[in-house]
């Protein structure tokens, strides 16, 4: 047997739920499986037809397009209660504002901050006396570097 050709499938949309620019969304996201034709019949009806590409039958491409009328309906609500939102996002993004000095917003109080910076200067004294001490800190000189045991590498002399 010939590959015969596969049925068209027919869904008609009323433009009263759905409009016509979701109607088209809806049917880009079925066109990856067929062919897809939109045509107006009066004033409140579209029609969209399929042509099955693939392996997938009309009648589950039509199913996946009228879930996909829906789920794109949602979309235009979003997109539409967003609007706004949109609109103050690009705008503050192209805008220029004067750089602001940035304010000290540690969230700390003055006393915690006087107990910081003395917890600071605590920290660096002991570091202080820590170098001062040195060698008698490490009696077996784990911290020194190979270069400081040993010296630094001398050149070789060449033949």
């Amino acid at each position: 047997m010939k590959n015969q050709p596969r049925a068209n499938t027919e869904v008609a949309v009323n433009l009263k739920k759905y409009s016509l620019e979701t109607v088209r969304y809806a049917a880009h996201a079925a066109s990856a499986a067929a062919r897809v034709f939109i045509k107006l019949k009066g004033p409140a009806t579209a029609v969209v037809e399929f042509s099955p590409t693939g392996k997938l039958p009309g009648p589950k491409i039509a199913a996946a397009f009228r879930a996909e009328l829906d789920d794109e309906t949602l979309r235009a609500k979003i997109w539409a209660a967003n609007s706004e939102l949109r609109d103050f996002m690009i705008l503050k993004a192209l805008s220029t504002e004067p750089a602001r000095a940035q304010q000290d917003d540690s969230g700390l109080t003055p006393e915690q901050e006087k107990e910081l910076d003395d917890l600071i200067a605590q920290v660096e004294s002991e570091i202080k006396q820590e170098a001062a001490a040195g060698a008698s800190a490490d009696p077996l000189g784990i911290t020194k570097t190979w270069e400081d045991k040993y010296g630094a590498k001398k050149p070789r002399k060449k033949n």
